[in-house]
């Protein structure tokens, strides 16, 4: 699409630094910002997407853990309970982030 209409308006400074803030956080221009959220388009700020990333990794890495320790004969048996909570946990944030829900 082909932007060839400009908008321009006035905002205070406390506004401005507002909005800046949130450009920043969901690391996008203030323009394309402020257009998107005008727009009613969704907005996904990369912090939460970070987090979440984070704490996949953590659990992968207890999983691969596990792994290990089961092929070595160490452990036989695994209670998996607490870590299909978090995936689940992770799952729904994720979902209700996709759906601006959050």
């Amino acid at each position: 699409m082909n932007k060839t209409k400009f908008i321009g308006f006035r905002v205070t400074e406390a506004e401005y630094n507002k909005i800046k803030r949130k450009a920043e956080k969901s690391k996008l221009s203030i323009s394309k910002y402020v257009s998107l959220s005008a727009l009613d388009k969704e907005i996904i700020f990369f912090d939460d997407i970070k987090e979440m990333n984070h704490q996949l990794s953590k659990i992968g890495n207890n999983l691969n853990q596990l792994t290990v320790l089961a092929h070595q004969g160490k452990i036989k048996e695994v209670n998996l309970t607490k870590v299909t909570e978090a995936f689940t946990g992770l799952w729904d944030e994720l979902c209700k982030l996709v759906k601006g829900k959050r």
